[in-house]
């Protein structure tokens, strides 16, 4: 499968030797827009990995799938784009910076005879654990949710690229919140099936000071949020997203997912890795699972979405699934500006 990087500004450059690893991928080269504010990051990554700098258009029309890893608030028109001249699409996180573009992007996928996914973490062996759980009914009908997710290492690190693809409004869409609530809003969706009707949050951003200091405050965006979501049913979710000066586990983010079922709850723990599941007789039953979960499900992400092309199958992510995650983020984001109050997520 013949891959092109759309845009070289983030995370491309773990991707490129991660996809020159596996079999069934070719990286034709990385391509960017006439105008792109970054054409330089593009042609470095080109350099470091020494892939080819190669015209949009051209490309587009040459290659099978596009992986789309611009700056955040460019995904969706090169996503666009590429979905257009019919190539398959793979976005980086997060796919959508609202609801909006978000819907711009499904409309695109609709009329494409392409595929559309989004980089995600669903296939981290913790939460296709979890899943499996659940869907066995081991724990009951899932009632309640809380997710953590915490970055380490502030923003200096080798981590991100450059600070402001956190925290400048006008790249990132947002802060943190912006940035990593994507990855919970998507794990709630897939564990429990449901749709998000309510949204409460509070968060570290202007007029309250970020929690650690850092470029957060320059730009006015939060390093740190807790959401309350209730979701169709009468289920609930907690959802806490921060970065941290130190790390809290021995990854560069920590993840932690719980499940409360009727008769039972599952804990999915990224740092151990290790998923643990309790029954109602107060047993726990404790798995370890290999692999750095990133890692692991990036690579299997790659594999399944090759594996969806050959097969016609439908991926784990899709458009429904950016715009619903999406819609989420940005109502999290109106209602931490409102000091809490109750959005509804755009449906």
């Amino acid at each position: 499968m013949r891959v092109l990087i759309a845009s070289g500004v983030r995370h491309a450059r773990d991707y490129v030797p991660m996809l020159k690893s596996m079999p069934g991928f070719e990286v034709i080269g990385c391509a960017d827009t006439a105008d792109s504010p970054f054409a330089e990051d593009s042609a470095a990554l080109a350099r470091a990995t020494g892939i080819p700098l190669l015209d949009l258009d051209e490309a587009l029309a040459a290659c099978g799938i596009a992986l789309v890893c611009s700056e955040p608030t460019r995904h969706v028109d090169l996503a666009v784009r590429a979905l257009e001249a019919g190539c398959h699409v793979i976005v980086d996180k997060p796919a959508a910076t609202g609801s909006r573009d978000a819907q711009r992007l499904r409309d695109a996928a609709g009329r494409s005879r392409g595929l559309l996914t989004a980089v995600h973490r669903l296939y981290s062996p913790q939460i296709v654990r979890a899943r499996r759980l659940v869907d066995s009914g081991a724990i009951g009908l899932p009632l309640a949710v809380d997710v953590e997710w915490l970055a380490a290492g502030g923003l200096e690190g080798a981590t991100v690229e450059r600070p402001e693809l956190v925290c400048d409004p006008a790249l990132s869409g947002g802060g943190e919140l912006m940035n990593f609530g994507w990855y919970p809003a998507l794990a709630i969706r897939h564990l429990t099936g449901l749709d998000v009707e309510e949204v409460v949050a509070f968060s570290s951003a202007a007029p309250h000071a970020p929690l650690f200091d850092g470029p957060h405050a320059a730009y006015g965006v939060e390093d740190a949020a807790v959401l309350s979501l209730r979701l169709r049913n009468g289920v609930v979710a907690t959802v806490t997203v921060a970065r941290t000066p130190a790390g809290v586990g021995p990854a560069p983010v920590s993840s932690s997912l719980r499940v409360l079922g009727s008769h039972g709850h599952v804990l999915a723990d990224e740092d151990a890795p290790s998923f643990a599941v309790r029954g109602a007789d107060g047993g726990s039953v404790p798995r370890r699972v290999g692999g750095p979960a990133g890692t692991t499900a990036l690579r299997r992400l790659f594999e399944e979405f090759r594996d969806d092309i050959r097969y016609g199958r439908t991926p784990l992510v899709t458009a429904d699934d950016i715009h619903a995650a999406a819609a989420v983020v940005e109502a999290a984001l109106s209602s931490a500006r409102e000091d809490g109050a109750p959005v509804a997520p755009v449906a």
